[in-house]
């Protein structure tokens, strides 16, 4: 979402016109689920994917269409037609298009700042029956009273006369808490930051929490006994420990072990596991206690050099975002 709304305000700001496309729904076995946002530059160049093939070649090439309105349309992706038309995947999407001048400046400009605050928001799209687009942020205490608090997942409502609405989540009150900036943090943290979750890194080290190493994300530089006095993880928060010591580990552990937080996961050998893990069991921490914690971290997936591992975490993180 970031980089889409990032390079859509460049190019308005350049006095181009652009469009969103946007997924309202899917059914059946489909490339990408209903939320998923591609805009479409006056070049023909794109930002975002609604799943590639012909799909997304007729996407291009509709939203590419002089004075194009916002339009809704409906591509069959059965299984039948896929020889013909190159459409692998089975089921149907129904697309939405919405065209945006620079007058929606302000709006997208709002949306990106919104990304970096705390607290729930939501995207709102709109097409209107006069032909014409809007989007709005949505926060909880301006939300109207006639108007239900929006979904946590992309909801399509119809309208009349081809006038729709799409509230999609822009951001969550969460954070990834990173403990250590090693160089497995400086490969996690970018790409946590791309998969729109947001990102605080803490160490002691003041050359390694160092603003410049972690761009786009919140660096505190304090010692790792004062995380109960400084952070407050909540139930909605994930830890993940990457200290460079194992006594390290254990400090940070145990002061994470008495918050609400979501996800804890640790770094490390089966053997540094059982060892801090010990040492957990021994400042009284029950066996369900120590079970929270997920280590080694990440999922299973071989993986060995710094950038793998960040991958094995992010994908252990994505999981457990969607409640899988």
């Amino acid at each position: 979402m970031k980089e889409l709304l990032e390079q859509s305000i460049g190019r308005l700001r350049k006095g181009e016109a652009l469009v969103w496309c946007v997924i309202l729904q899917a059914r059946g076995s489909t490339p990408r689920d209903a939320g998923t946002l591609m805009a479409v530059f006056a070049d023909g160049s794109i930002c975002g994917t609604v799943g590639g093939g012909k799909l997304e070649q007729q996407a291009i090439a509709l939203a590419r269409e002089p004075g194009l309105s916002p339009v809704r349309r409906s591509f069959d992706l059965d299984q039948g037609r896929s020889r013909k038309d190159g459409m692998v995947c089975g089921g149907s999407v129904s697309l939405g298009f919405l065209p945006f001048s620079p007058g929606a400046l302000p709006e997208m400009e709002a949306a990106l700042e919104s990304l970096s605050k705390p607290g729930d928001r939501w995207l709102e799209l709109r097409a209107f029956p006069e032909g014409s687009a809007g989007l709005s942020v949505l926060e909880v205490p301006g939300i109207h009273e006639n108007r239900p608090r929006p979904d946590s997942s992309p909801r399509f409502q119809p309208g009349e006369d081809g006038a729709w609405r799409m509230t999609l989540p822009l951001s969550r009150d969460y954070r990834v808490y990173i403990f250590g900036a090693g160089h497995v943090s400086a490969a996690l943290a970018p790409l946590l930051l791309r998969l729109d979750f947001p990102v605080t890194v803490y160490d002691p080290r003041p050359e390694l929490a160092a603003p410049q190493r972690f761009p786009g994300a919140q660096v505190l530089c304090g010692d790792f006994e004062e995380i109960a006095q400084r952070l407050c993880l909540g139930p909605r928060d994930y830890a993940v420990v990457m200290t460079p010591e194992h006594a390290m580990d254990f400090t940070v552990l145990r002061q994470l072990l008495t918050t609400e937080a979501r996800y804890i996961g640790c770094i490390g050998s089966r053997r540094k596991t059982a060892y801090v893990n010990q040492l957990l069991t021994e400042a009284g921490f029950s066996q369900s206690d120590i079970q929270r914690i997920h280590a080694p971290i990440g999922l299973p997936i071989g993986a060995r050099t710094p950038e793998e591992i960040a991958v094995s975490i992010a994908a252990q993180l994505i999981q457990y975002r969607a409640g899988a």
